[in-house]
């Protein structure tokens, strides 16, 4: 965002009222810049300026950034953020945090004085509504019946009557009132419809007032500290809930009865007051299935509807968004006001549609952006272009050809052009070291001669030269040092929604649906696994996954799928990484980090490191280096994890190191999942895939990482737990599926009782329910881990056998295998070599240089027979589970 687009959107009066200063009917308020007993500093809302008209105060004339700047006693650059995040945040005027909370409201006798004198207050407003002939007709003008609503009248005149002259300190503590330099009161919202803010208990907290006399400069009125909302907070059981742009307009669908029994309505404040209590309010109605906008028809109306539409569809991915399209500039009260008939609201209402998102360019960075840079100190040094520093001597124009070098601060290399600015003279080109002293009085006298100039005024400018020189450099460094990145924070209402997200039921089961609705397409089992083992990274033994397949089969697509799910800042994507690559980051940068290897062949030569973090989580090496005085010694870096390692790879046996510390998923390379990939593909290009929604998902799914928390796992069942006998490096296995289970019970954290042992630790507890859905999760896993043969060598093995008993054959030969399934021959003879090692199959007959060799299956139920053997044993294993109390206690970090 530019800054004149941030003048233009943020008014001077927003940023007083966001700062607790109310504007008097002259646009004049006490300047906060210097004590000020009468209204000093006046306001000019068409220009967005003010100007100070004190001869003791320095503020002088300026805009809304300028404001900011001298209020919050900031740089330029920080009162431009501070803006944009009074823009940014939807809300100029933001709910405190708990520590900014005045000391006026900092105990619970303030909250509750406040609150009853809100009451008190509004009771005598309404009582003086219908008492007033020029209020009741602004309504009547207005197509309000303030018979239907809650709502009064200030007149400016409360504090004056006799019977109220006790509430006067507390109308001035709480901003009702606000005493003038001479005599008497200003009033806050004096001749202002009054309507009721209330909270989550529906108590009114605070007012809020439509001026009835200025349509045009200042007619909104908030209390300092606004909160509560209008009408009131939506119910839990709301199931539908319109939103509006004004009160006013909140109150004119109100009072449509057919309206009001069958939708729930919500004012915003203004297009950009989305806050972050609505956001929580709305979040807390667990029955909501429709969010309506019903803003103004005009172009801001249009925009804060898509912006908001995404707001809340981040929150609530699942909850369906429509917006109703009012005539072009108008708003629902004047819809209302040029019908005689009220059911045109309703029309509309039954017409609205869905919101048309569309994707909007990502704004660069102010602190990206590039401008012109004056070293500090020193404003005729021009460092615009770093290749190309200019330098104003005075009569002196000094260009610094090809810049400095930043490194070897001992020494200030340059390559000078010298130009006289007022005699017409060649210039000067000098190559010279600006800290070697003969160089540079060489340059002095040339340059004296040349010029006729004093020496003492060209050592003068070679001295200034130096010293800008020497400054730039500084500033250059300092600004390629590396910051570190700052974790985004999550709103209240974004960590609401991931909490409860993960509180809600059926936690597994609505992981693995939004999963796929994220634009991940089939491997509903191995999505599930991946996203669980990368969750894993946050825990003290975290899991590491490996996806295995042939080229072009989809791994490194469900790997990348699947990571998008994570932030980017707990998460290292690697290509290639060379052998000593991994002993260089920083001694903490990789502690619970998500490494993604796009391909282990990229890796080959650092598979021995990895492995050790993956074990011992933790990597050292031992290395010669010398010191100041070039005596040698022996330095050793250490690297910690522990880190959740994820690779793809196409060739099993080959790894089979760092495979076997890793669970393997073989991706999904049937027809059927060719037919989903090739249909969500003809979507895409359809424009028919629904990318807001996926990228809704995606960041709801991030914000549950975050609130996801370390926490230590007892599995009091583990005794139970026992691997069939069939599996192979039953201790490898065994570890990892205790802990998957247990990271099972991790991501159900919010859903588990924490409990504390005898040191008062706390941790929560697996279920059986959980050992259940690790069992099912990983069967195919344990198949695997069960059998000699590759899986690639295994589906060959299956297919073959369906092959053979659907043509009613009992022999095949390597050449009709490879026309049925067109395979590569290297590939068919890889595959036959390996059945006829491990005695799968048996040669019977044939020639090797004629029609080849022919083959014969040994045994065509031997898989059927492991995979029964297997899942009995894990069938046992539930059913004792079932039936059993908690045994041995298991605890892990």
């Amino acid at each position: 965002m530019e800054i004149k687009d941030i003048k233009q959107q943020l008014s001077i009066g927003q940023v007083l009222i966001h700062y607790g200063l109310q504007p008097d009917k002259h646009h004049r308020v006490l300047c906060p810049f210097h004590p000020d007993k009468t209204p000093s500093l006046q306001l000019y809302p068409k220009t967005d300026t003010y100007h100070c008209f004190s001869s003791n105060c320095n503020a002088g004339t300026g805009d809304v950034i300028r404001f900011i700047q001298l209020i919050e006693k900031c740089s330029t650059h920080e009162a431009i953020m501070k803006a944009k995040s009074l823009l940014g945040a939807g809300n100029v005027a933001p709910l405190m945090r708990v520590s900014e909370i005045p000391s006026s409201l900092s105990n619970e006798a303030d909250l509750l004085e406040r609150e009853a004198l809100m009451a008190k207050v509004f009771s005598s407003f309404k009582k003086a509504l219908p008492a007033s002939k020029k209020a009741t007709q602004y309504l009547q003008c207005r197509s309000i019946d303030y018979g239907l609503h809650d709502m009064g009248y200030n007149s400016g005149g409360l504090h004056i009557e006799s019977k109220n002259h006790h509430l006067v300190n507390s109308m001035v503590k709480y901003g009702l009132l606000k005493a003038n330099a001479v005599h008497g009161y200003s009033v806050w919202a004096k001749e202002c419809i009054i309507f009721p803010l209330r909270n989550h208990e529906n108590k009114i907290v605070c007012l809020y007032g439509r001026s009835i006399n200025n349509n045009e400069d200042q007619r909104h009125f908030y209390l300092t500290g606004r909160s509560g909302l209008y009408p009131c907070y939506p119910t839990p059981a709301a199931t539908r809930l319109i939103l509006t742009e004004s009160v006013i307009d909140a109150a004119s669908l109100l009072q449509q009865a057919e309206i009001s029994t069958a939708y729930e309505v919500l004012a915003l404040y203004g297009t950009n007051g989305l806050t972050t209590e609505h956001q929580q309010a709305i979040i807390a109605s667990t029955g909501l299935q429709e969010i309506i906008f019903m803003l103004d028809g005009d172009d801001a109306g249009k925009v804060a509807t898509i912006k908001h539409s995404n707001t809340l569809l981040q929150l609530l991915p699942r909850v369906k968004i429509t917006t109703v399209n009012l005539p072009d500039g108008e708003d629902i009260n004047s819809v209302l006001q040029s019908h005689d008939d009220s059911r045109v609201l309703v029309e509309l209402i039954e017409g609205r549609q869905p919101v048309s998102f569309y994707t909007v360019p990502e704004t660069v960075p102010a602190e990206s952006l590039t401008t012109p840079v004056l070293v500090e100190g020193d404003t005729r040094l021009n460092t615009v272009n770093p290749e190309l520093l200019i330098y104003d001597g005075g009569v002196l124009l000094i260009t610094v050809l090809g810049g400095i070098k930043i490194t070897g601060l001992d020494r200030l290399r340059v390559t000078l052009k010298i130009e006289h600015k007022q005699k017409q003279l060649l210039p000067l080109r000098h190559h010279l070291d600006l800290y070697n002293h003969s160089h540079t009085q060489g340059l002095i006298s040339q340059v004296s001669v040349s010029y006729d100039m004093s020496q003492q005024v060209v050592t003068a400018v070679i001295a200034q030269l130096t010293n800008g020189l020497e400054g730039y450099r500084v500033q250059r460094m300092e600004s390629m040092q590396p910051k570190p990145a700052a974790k985004p924070e999550l709103s209240p209402a974004q960590r609401e929604a991931a909490i409860n997200y993960l509180k809600a039921p059926d936690l597994l089961k609505r992981t693995g649906e939004d999963i796929g609705r994220s634009g991940l397409v089939g491997e509903e089992v191995n999505r599930m696994i991946a996203y669980l083992v990368y969750s894993s990274r946050k825990q003290h033994t975290p899991l590491h996954i490996m996806f295995l397949g042939s080229s072009g089969s989809g791994k490194t697509y469900l790997q990348e799928r699947v990571s998008d799910l994570i932030p980017a800042g707990e998460k290292i994507e690697i290509t290639q990484i060379t052998e000593n690559a991994f002993y260089y980051f920083k001694q903490d940068e990789l502690k619970h980090k998500l490494l993604l290897i796009e391909d282990l062949d990229g890796a080959e030569t650092s598979l021995y490191p990895l492995r050790e973090l993956q074990s011992k989580k933790r990597i050292t090496k031992t290395v010669t280096l010398k010191d100041n005085k070039g005596n040698l010694k022996t330095v050793t870096v250490t690297v910690d994890g522990p880190v959740s390692v994820s690779g793809c790879t196409t060739r099993e046996k080959l790894y089979e190191d760092n495979a076997n510390r890793c669970l393997l998923l073989y991706v999904d390379a049937s027809k059927e999942q060719d037919r989903r990939i090739m249909e969500y593909q003809t979507r895409q290009s359809a424009g028919a895939v629904n990318y807001s929604q996926e990228q809704a998902i995606k960041q709801l799914f991030k914000n549950v990482q975050q609130v996801l928390q370390p926490v230590r796992v007892v599995n009091p069942y583990a005794g139970c737990i026992q691997l069939p006998e069939q599996i192979f490096k039953p201790r490898r296995t065994m570890t990892l599926l205790l802990s998957f289970i247990e990271t099972i019970t991790f991501y159900h954290q919010y859903q588990r009782e924490v409990k504390r042992d005898s040191n008062g630790q706390p941790y929560i507890e697996t279920t059986p329910d959980d050992i259940a859905s690790a069992f099912e999760l990983l069967k195919e896993v344990m198949f695997s881990k069960g059998d000699e043969l590759a899986k690639a060598t295994r589906i060959f093995l299956e297919q073959l056998k369906d092959y053979l008993h659907n043509k009613g054959e009992d022999s095949f030969t390597p050449q009709q295998v490879r026309k049925q399934f067109r395979l590569q021959p290297r590939t068919v003879q890889r595959y036959i070599r390996e059945l006829h090692q491990y005695g799968y199959i048996r040669q019977v007959s044939g020639y090797k240089h004629r029609q080849g060799f022919e083959y014969v299956i040994l045994d065509g139920n031997e898989y059927k027979e492991l995979t029964r053997l297997i899942d009995d044993q894990l069938q046992v294993i539930l059913s004792g589970l079932k039936s059993t109390t908690s045994t041995a206690t298991v605890l892990r970090q």
